[in-house]
């Protein structure tokens, strides 16, 4: 058996690939999970605006049987009122919710 000595010494290509780094061997970085948006659950007579963990962010609730007219109570953190339409509460508290996630300007 004859042994190359040679071989060792000279660095060929293989031995240049394993030694060098490259730029496309180096971990890419890992992409965050997007946030699911809030979404409305619907109740008999009301209905919950959650976030993706299942937190209440906010409720519209319908008004007591035979009160007359029908009235839609909302109530989004320290915020609530009333509104004459499902469609109008549930903007009312989406608006609420979404003012209260947002930093406001100092000056």
């Amino acid at each position: 058996m004859q042994l190359d000595f040679t071989r060792a010494i000279t660095p060929g290509p293989e031995r240049a690939r394993r030694v060098a780094p490259t730029a496309q061997s180096a971990p890419s970085p890992r992409r965050r999970k997007k946030e699911a948006p809030p979404h409305w659950e619907r109740g008999y007579r009301s209905h919950f605006y959650r976030n993706e963990r299942g937190e209440k962010l906010g409720e519209v609730r319908l008004s007591d049987r035979g009160d007359v007219p029908v009235v839609y109570h909302w109530a989004a953190g320290n915020y609530s009122g009333a509104e004459g339409s499902l469609v109008h509460a549930r903007a009312r508290v989406e608006e609420t919710v979404g003012f209260g996630m947002r930093q406001l300007s100092l000056f």
